[in-house]
C-alpha cells in the first residue's frame, strides 16, 4: 500500500486535471451543487469508532445516495487497521489515510494535499484539533475550501486542555465552520470566533424501526420486577457517570428496586467499579462493556440517563428517543435543544446528583406520561433528526459555500 491508502479511485476530477482548483460557478452553481453533489472530504483523527465517527460515516453515506462523491479520511499512526475507516468501508464508501507516525509530522500535510487535489475536493471537513491544523496546513496547496466540524471539547487531560486552547484560536482563522448545537456556537462566539461564521448542523440518527428489546434483567441477573435505566457512551470523567451511580446510591431503598445498566468503555471504567463496590452496589449497577448495538437495551429502558457533565449534542439522546425509550438527561450543551422538557423527556442540572435522584424517581413514578413523552420523542428525532434531513442541511450549506472556493485565505 502506498502512502495514500486504498479504497480512494486513481483519478482526478477535470479542474484537477487542468492544473487548478474548481471554479466558483457563482450563485447558478449552488443549487447545482445542493441538488447533484460535489467532491467532499471528510478527515478526523480518531482512535475508535464512537459517536462522532458515526456522524461521519452515515453523513456521507447519505451524501452519496444524493450524487456526492463522500470519503472519509484519517491517519494511520503506526495503527494496523483504523476502525472509522474500517466503519466506511463497509458502508461502501471511499476512504483515505495519511500514513504519517502521527498527525503532527511534517509530511501529513503534504500528503493530505496531494490526495485532495488528485481526488478534485471541493470541501475538506476536519473533525477535531489534530486534523483541523492538518487541514490548515494543507488547503492552500490543495485549494480546498476547509470546513471546521465543532461537536465541543472534553478537556480531559492537561495535554488535550491545551491542545483545545490551540484549536480554538486557529478556528478564528476560518471563513466558515459548522457545529452541532446552537450551545456550541455561542460557546465558540464568547472564545472569539465571529457568530456569523458559524453555521449549526444537527446530528442525525437513523430510525430505530422494529428494534426486539433486549433482556437486561435476564442477561445480567438484575431482581426480578426491577425499574431498569439505561446509560450508554465512553467512560470518561465528563460523561458524569460518577455522579449517576451516586444517585443509585440514592435510591437504594427504592421499592421496586430501581438498577443501572452502564453499556460503554472508557478509562473511568476501574474507578466506576470501585465506587460500585464501595457503595454496595453490586447486583444494581452493572458495567456492562461495548455492545456494537446499543438500540436493543435502549428499547428495553425504563429509562434512558445521559449524566454528562458537558456536551456538544449527544447521540445516545437522539438514539434513545429515536427508540421510544423514555430519556432523562442532563441540560447541557445542545441537549435542551432536542428534548423539550416535559413533552419529550426530562432535563436535570450536571453535577447534583441529589437532583438526578429526585429527578429519576419522579419519571419512573408514572409510567403512563413515560410512554406518552417517549411516543413525542421517538416523532421529534424522525421529523427533525433524521440522517436524511441532516443530508440536506449540509448539502444546502455546501451550496452556499461554493462561492468561496476561489478566495480562500
Amino acid at each position: 500500500m502506498g502512502p495514500m491508502a486504498s479504497g480512494v479511485r486513481a483519478t482526478r476530477s477535470a479542474a484537477a486535471d487542468a492544473g487548478g482548483a474548481p471554479a466558483p460557478p457563482g450563485a447558478a452553481g449552488r443549487a447545482e451543487l445542493a441538488s447533484r453533489g460535489g467532491v467532499v472530504c471528510h478527515l478526523v483523527a480518531s482512535n475508535f469508532a464512537g459517536g462522532p465517527e458515526k456522524q461521519i460515516v452515515e453523513l456521507s453515506a447519505r451524501l452519496r445516495e444524493r450524487g456526492w462523491r463522500a470519503i472519509v479520511g484519517s491517519f494511520r499512526e503506526n495503527r494496523p487497521s483504523v476502525e472509522v475507516i474500517e466503519r466506511a468501508r463497509a458502508r461502501g464508501l471511499e476512504t483515505f489515510l495519511v500514513d504519517t507516525r502521527s498527525p503532527f509530522s511534517p509530511a501529513a500535510a503534504g500528503q493530505l494535499a496531494r490526495f485532495l487535489t488528485g481526488c478534485g475536493a471541493e470541501i475538506l471537513v476536519t473533525h477535531g484539533y489534530k486534523s483541523n491544523l492538518v487541514g490548515y496546513l494543507a488547503r492552500r496547496r490543495a485549494r480546498v475550501l476547509q470546513v471546521p466540524m465543532v461537536r465541543g471539547y472534553t478537556a480531559e487531560n492537561r495535554r488535550v486542555r491545551a491542545y483545545e486552547w490551540l484549536d480554538r484560536r486557529l478556528l478564528r482563522r476560518f471563513e466558515s465552520l459548522l457545529c452541532v448545537s446552537a450551545a456550541t456556537r455561542e460557546l465558540l462566539a464568547r472564545r472569539g470566533v465571529e457568530r456569523d461564521r458559524i453555521q449549526v448542523l444537527p446530528n442525525g440518527v437513523e430510525s430505530a424501526g422494529e428494534t426486539t428489546p433486549a433482556d437486561p434483567v435476564g442477561e445480567f441477573g438484575l431482581p426480578r420486577g426491577a425499574r431498569v435505566l439505561v446509560a450508554a457512551g465512553r467512560l470518561s470523567a465528563e460523561k458524569g457517570h460518577r455522579g449517576l451511580v451516586e444517585a443509585m446510591r440514592l435510591l437504594a431503598g427504592a421499592d421496586p428496586p430501581i438498577c443501572l445498566v452502564i453499556l460503554g468503555e472508557g478509562r473511568e471504567a476501574p474507578a466506576l467499579a470501585r465506587q460500585i463496590a464501595s457503595g454496595g452496589l453490586e447486583g444494581r449497577v452493572v458495567l456492562a462493556g461495548f455492545r456494537p448495538d446499543i438500540r436493543p437495551y435502549l428499547a428495553a429502558a425504563d429509562l434512558v440517563v445521559n449524566p454528562s457533565l458537558t456536551e456538544g449534542m449527544p447521540n445516545v439522546v437522539l438514539e434513545a428517543m429515536a427508540a421510544g425509550a423514555p430519556v432523562l438527561a442532563t441540560d447541557v450543551g445542545g441537549v435542551g435543544e432536542l428534548i423539550d422538557p416535559g413533552r419529550t423527556g426530562w432535563l436535570a442540572p450536571p453535577g447534583d446528583a441529589g437532583a438526578l435522584a429526585e429527578a429519576i424517581a419522579a419519571a419512573l413514578a408514572d409510567p403512563a406520561r413515560a410512554r406518552a413523552l417517549a411516543r413525542a420523542g421517538a416523532a421529534r428525532a424522525a421529523e427533525s433528526f433524521s440522517f436524511e434531513k441532516q443530508a440536506e442541511r449540509f448539502a444546502q450549506f455546501c451550496a452556499a459555500l461554493r462561492d468561496k472556493v476561489g478566495r480562500i485565505r
